[in-house]
């Protein structure tokens, strides 16, 4: 029997599995039971303890670390170990000054030990004695899969070395295969088809074969632009078997037992693939989709049986987060009503802005408690810019639902966009404190220009010079078209107005969105309530801090509800002929009590009021959900869809 070892590297959320290594190894355990012995090793649990659960969750999650690309810079040493050292270099671009002094010579230290610790890893996991050797590649694994690939092939040039996952779609995967001679085989695209024929080429003792499967992509064939270019078929997704957590779960209830390493474990899940709004409208920054876009949803009975089989992994896992792009919009009859999760459960989706107080209550009402809703922006225009077809008004009414329902929205504001009027900055400064009582974003930043997206793929049209960041330049021994082929983040090399104004107002913004997020973190946040009762209506406020309770009359109590819906400030009159003549003084005082938010010539009450009726439009759903979409166009073939999460990722 063939030893196949799939590895999950640093820096992996070590809270959650490899989902497509835990759907690998399920697939080849159901279907070469007697071929192939296989392990998956999650290394980034045993890094965990090198580094520290600390500073391990922040080159692994902050922001900053990400930008810098830290994580694969440590390790630039292993993966090309007959590079000039260029630690100065990279410390000139990133973390640079005295502020910086102490982080600098923590990574210096930890990168220092790397080799030991890595060489005890593949010892630790006899990964040297491998026939096949795997890697799973997601944002900052690139470099410490290579560097484990070139220590294991030093030490045993025969074992085959393999890599997967969203880093290696095309063509990044064939900068990889074209300029890293420890790798073998590279598997571009979704692998639930392509690696079981991988396989079979493998126990045919014909790997001249393997060199021919589309979706794989080696030295041999890598200049070829099928291969280059080209990515693996996908499996339906309503082929659907469970994915084995059995090898995730030992190895993370060892990992939580380090000093200061208590965490809970998150199982992932798939439910769609592609994007049923990206079909109508890319977001102009969104690469998730990579090469392709086409919506496929699993069938309602498929994914209640998936549901059953994840609530079965509680207590233990009562956390569930999903790989879809976005939730299909008919689970919300055919689906979530009828789930039955166990007390405590959490599933995070993502979703778009537009679901109403009814839709929100069927969610929660199925654990689904936790959001990512594609925010983005709290000004109209710039929505337009991103092609989000929402608005800010939308936006603040999905923020009051979730306050209502108690879910908890993840979202981010972005700034930077091509286009975007820096007054749109100036009106954040002033409005923002108006929503102090509304979940706050995770952070401020400026906006990302993402391989796949229509920023990267109309450039031109946007007026951007795009080239990798940095840090690609300062880890990757690759020349100038192979940096670019292997990169996946971009920056404009243009001095924009847009770009000036932006990073005019970043810190600022950043300012106002941390005072936001600590008023937040004590508990349940700052309130702005309107509470009616037989004795009148009450106002209570807390968004500046002290509590301020004051009552108001019935004009400002119709006035308030009737614009918990935005409403044009020259059709008022028309829609209440009745408080025409008060109109302007009494909309100039709920203003002045910071009560009221405005754009544009649209007015809406920011108050959270204890009605029951929600406002704002639903949403169509005749385009979405099912195992099939409507054609939206039709000129447009259908087309297999990608999940980043199916390779070996």
């Amino acid at each position: 029997m063939r030893q196949l070892v799939l590895v999950n590297m640093p820096f992996a959320d070590r809270r959650r599995p490899s989902f497509a290594l835990s759907q690998l190894s399920a697939l080849v355990r159901r279907d070469f039971p007697d071929d192939f012995d296989v392990r998956v090793c999650y290394l980034n649990h045993d890094f965990v303890r090198y580094f520290g659960a600390q500073e391990y969750d922040a080159i692994a999650g902050d922001m900053d670390f990400h930008v810098a690309g830290v994580g694969d810079w440590m390790f630039r040493q292993l993966a090309f170990p007959e590079l000039p050292d260029n630690v100065d270099e990279y410390f000139s671009r990133y973390f640079t000054g005295p502020a910086k002094a102490d982080l600098r010579r923590t990574v210096l230290r930890r990168r220092e030990g790397l080799k030991d610790f890595l060489r005890g890893m593949v010892e630790k996991y006899r990964l040297d004695e491998a026939d096949l050797l795997g890697f799973s590649s997601m944002f900052t694994q690139n470099l410490p899969s290579l560097a484990a690939a070139r220590m294991v092939k030093d030490r045993n040039p025969a074992v085959t070395t393999l890599i997967g996952g969203a880093n290696c779609e095309a063509p990044m995967g064939a900068a990889l295969a074209q300029n890293c001679p420890q790798l073998d085989f590279v598997f571009s695209g979704p692998a639930l088809v392509t690696f079981p024929e991988f396989l079979r080429s493998v126990l045919d003792d014909d790997l001249e074969r393997a060199h021919r499967i589309r979706g794989v992509v080696t030295r041999r064939n890598q200049m070829e632009s099928r291969y280059r270019k080209g990515i693996g078929p996908n499996a339906d997704i309503d082929d659907y078997f469970d994915p084995d957590y059995t090898e995730f779960r030992e190895s993370f209830d060892q990992m939580v037992q380090l000093p200061a390493a208590a965490a809970e474990p998150m199982l992932f899940f798939e439910t769609s693939r592609g994007c049923w709004w990206g079909e109508r409208a890319h977001c102009t920054f969104c690469g998730l989709n990579g090469q392709t876009m086409a919506y496929r949803a699993m069938r309602p009975e498929n994914a209640l049986k998936q549901f059953d089989w994840l609530f079965s992994h509680a207590p233990w896992a009562k956390k569930y987060c999903c790989t879809d792009n976005i939730m299909p919009m008919d689970y919300l009859t055919d689906v979530f009503p009828k789930l039955d999760p166990p007390e405590g459960i959490s599933i995070f989706y993502e979703v778009k802005v537009g679901l109403d107080i009814e839709d929100m209550t069927v969610l929660e009402r199925a654990g689904v408690n936790e959001i990512q809703p594609g925010i983005e922006a709290m000004a109209t225009p710039t929505l337009k810019l991103m092609r989000k077809g929402t608005s800010s008004f939308q936006n603040i009414q999905f923020l009051k639902n979730c306050l209502r329902l108690g879910i908890s929205p993840v979202w981010n504001l972005l700034i930077g966009f091509p286009g975007e009027a820096e007054e749109t900055y100036r009106r954040y400064v002033e409005d923002l404190p108006l929503l102090a009582h509304l979940p706050p974003p995770q952070g401020c930043f400026p906006v990302r220009f993402d391989r796949f997206s229509p920023y990267f793929n109309n450039a031109a049209e946007y007026g951007l010079d795009l080239e990798p960041v940095d840090h690609y330049r300062l880890t990757y021994p690759f020349d100038r078209d192979g940096l670019r082929d292997v990169a996946y983040y971009f920056a404009d090399q243009n001095v924009s107005d847009y770009m000036i104004s932006s990073a005019t107002w970043l810190r600022p913004l950043r300012e106002r969105v941390g005072q936001w997020n600590s008023a937040w973190a004590a508990g349940s946040g700052p309130a702005l309530t309107l509470t009616r009762t037989a004795g009148g209506t009450t106002i209570r406020d807390t968004r500046a801090g002290a509590e301020l309770v004051y009552p108001i009359d019935e004009v400002d109590t119709e006035l308030l509800l009737h614009l918990d819906k935005p409403v044009r400030v020259d059709k008022l009159g028309a829609e209440l002929p009745h408080l025409a003549e008060v109109l302007e003084a009494r909309l100039a005082g709920l203003r002045e009590r910071g009560l009221l938010f405005f754009e544009g010539h649209r007015v809406m009450s920011v108050c959270v009021s204890d009605s029951d009726v929600d406002p704002m439009p639903r949403p169509r759903r005749t385009v979405v959900g099912g195992t099939r979409s409507l054609p939206l166009s039709p000129t447009r073939p259908p087309r297999d869809v990608r999940n980043l999460s199916l390779p070996v990722a």
